[in-house]
This record gives structure tokens, C-alpha cells and sequence, in this order.
């Protein structure tokens, strides 16, 4: 399956400041979607949602 990976430098908040590739590019912070799974837009960010709900609750080591 196809993996894409979007990255961002430490502590940016700016979305033009956002990269996406199809290998990691060793940022710390980075999300990796197994993309060819026929998964759409609105179920990648439900999965996204639900990874910042999990850390706004304090349950992601910090």
C-alpha cells in the first residue's frame, strides 16, 4: 500500500509550513496515512480528530 507523510518542524503552526512526501522526512513531528487503502478525506480526519482528542486529554506523554 502507498504511505503518505506529512510533516512539520517542532513548534510551527503555520500550514504553509507543512510538508507531505511519500517517505518520512525525520521531523519530529510527523503523521504517516497508508493512503491506497481507498480511505476518504472525511475518514482521515475523523482517525486525525480522534488522535488530538486523545492528547488534549493528557493520555500522550508530554
Amino acid at each position: 500500500m502507498a504511505d503518505t507523510f506529512w510533516s512539520v518542524v517542532h513548534g510551527e503552526q503555520d500550514d504553509s509550513q507543512v510538508t507531505t512526501d511519500t517517505s518520512t522526512s525525520g521531523e519530529a513531528i510527523e503523521l504517516r496515512i497508508e493512503t491506497g487503502t481507498g480511505m476518504t478525506k472525511q475518514e482521515m480526519l475523523n482517525g486525525i480528530e480522534a488522535i488530538r482528542n486523545y492528547i488534549e486529554k493528557g493520555d500522550a506523554p508530554a
